[in-house]
């Protein structure tokens, strides 16, 4: 950091680092206003008979196939190409597929605009971690990684704040309009705001590649040492490190989240006949409540077990057992409903924390942290997919009460995953920079 010091004395350069996490978080927060809309909408948009519950599920589930995909190529490519083009591409691209989906009168047309939204808004995360590790100082990252969280929380609350309000007095296209300026807004102060950090963001990039040269020279001797050969792709890193144990939970963890929280304004309208404004507005518990479980898993790991698999274990059986409280008053309260899908939700983001942003952070010093979260958010997203449809389709010819049993079904195995997984990561997740390489 000797560079550091001669460019920016200390206070300015947590000013500055202040600065670039608002950026992100601004960003990140706003995002989640174009990609959450959708579940928000789709009450109404059933009830005007432009999508049937299967279509709206094929429309999510393209969506996360999109997004998963997408998250694995902006993870290897975010590795590569700056932050603040990623990130700035990631919300011009979603702006304009907002913008189209309220334009749109074909109900053929949705599951393709939303699939496309998915790849832009897939070149956000990655470019977001690496920002943190690369360009915030050391003792910022893992405060930044916890509190992006609320940017997340924030985003849904407006995701569903908004339709809510929008709807009651107007038109679902309205909410893809307002949506879509809103992006527009916040690529404007992302690319401007970069403009004026640029000399901060210069510096902590030179500093960065200098420390990562030291660590790739140590992997190099160590390799000549011991007549080995340094493997620097990704699969070969994962498997050296442990981290494929996790990867079962990841799955786990994808159906349960995103899924659930995906279908609770339908869930809602559905189960209680309510309207697609009003199980909107209650929706809004899912978000609020959902911050909490970051920070919660976060002080659980912290204080108590310092293993990713085994704190993400104690979050899905949290889960599991709000799924229980949610069939038992799946038929008398609607709020009480809201409340159990919200604190389940809410376990599955801690654990999302602990596998997207406390696990790849161990990666940072060789460069993969952006590689390995790209690669971990796909694994989740595609799970998230493949339930998303599954679900509509259970709800639409079954019934809910079978599909919160297959929610169960889905938290129960996350557990026994992430029980057998822990041990083996535990062991591996301290190995120093030059061995993750061997």
């Amino acid at each position: 950091m000797n560079t550091t010091s001669l460019s920016m004395d200390r206070q300015r350069i947590q000013r500055s680092a202040t600065k670039l996490f608002i950026y992100c978080f601004l960003s990140y927060a706003c995002s989640y206003i174009g990609r959450k809309n959708f579940s928000a909408c789709l009450p109404s948009m059933i009830a005007e008979g432009i999508l049937t519950k299967s279509t709206g599920g094929y429309v999510t589930t393209a969506y996360m196939i999109c997004y998963g995909a997408g998250q694995l190529i902006s993870g290897l490519v975010g590795s590569k190409v700056k932050p603040r083009y990623m990130i700035g591409t990631g919300i011009m691209g979603a702006a304009i597929c907002n913008l189209a989906m309220g334009f749109s009168s074909i109900s053929a047309l949705f599951p393709v605009i939303w699939a496309i939204n998915g790849l832009f808004h897939s070149m956000l995360w990655a470019p977001i971690i690496r920002v943190f590790t690369d360009l915030l100082p050391e003792d910022r990252r893992e405060r930044a990684g916890t509190n992006i969280s609320v940017a997340c929380s924030m985003g849904a609350v407006l995701a569903f704040l908004l339709p809510a309000g929008i709807l009651r007095i107007s038109h679902w296209r309205v909410v893809f309009f307002v949506s879509g300026g809103i992006l527009l807004a916040a690529m404007l102060v992302w690319v401007i705001g970069n403009t004026c950090l640029r000399t901060y963001i210069r510096m902590m990039e030179e500093a960065c590649a200098v420390q990562r040269r030291m660590n790739f020279e140590k992997a190099e001797a160590q390799a000549a040492a011991t007549h080995k050969h340094v493997k620097h792709s990704l699969p070969a890193l994962i498997l050296a490190s442990g981290l494929w144990v996790a990867l079962f939970g990841l799955v786990c963890n994808g159906a349960l989240r995103d899924a659930v929280e995906s279908w609770a304004p339908t869930f809602l309208a559905d189960q209680f006949r309510l309207e697609g404004s009003t199980a909107a507005l209650i929706s809004v518990i899912i978000p609020i409540i959902s911050v909490t479980g970051t920070y919660f898993s976060n002080w659980i790991y912290i204080r108590f077990i310092r293993n990713e698999l085994y704190t993400a274990c104690v979050m899905f059986g949290i889960a599991c057992a709000c799924v229980l409280g949610l069939y038992a008053a799946r038929e008398f309260s609607a709020l009480l409903c809201a409340l159990f899908m919200a604190v389940s939700v809410a376990a599955m983001w801690g654990a999302n924390h602990m596998f997207l942003t406390v696990i790849p952070y161990h990666f940072a010093s060789v460069g993969m942290s952006a590689a390995v979260t790209g690669f971990l958010n796909s694994v989740i997203y595609f799970a998230t997919a493949v339930g998303s449809g599954i679900y509509g389709i259970l709800a639409e010819q079954l019934g809910w009460r079978l599909l919160i049993l297959v929610w169960l079904g889905v938290g129960l195995a996350g557990i026994v995953f992430c029980i057998l997984g822990g041990k083996l990561w535990g062991r591996k997740k301290n190995a120093s920079p030059e061995e993750m390489f061997l």
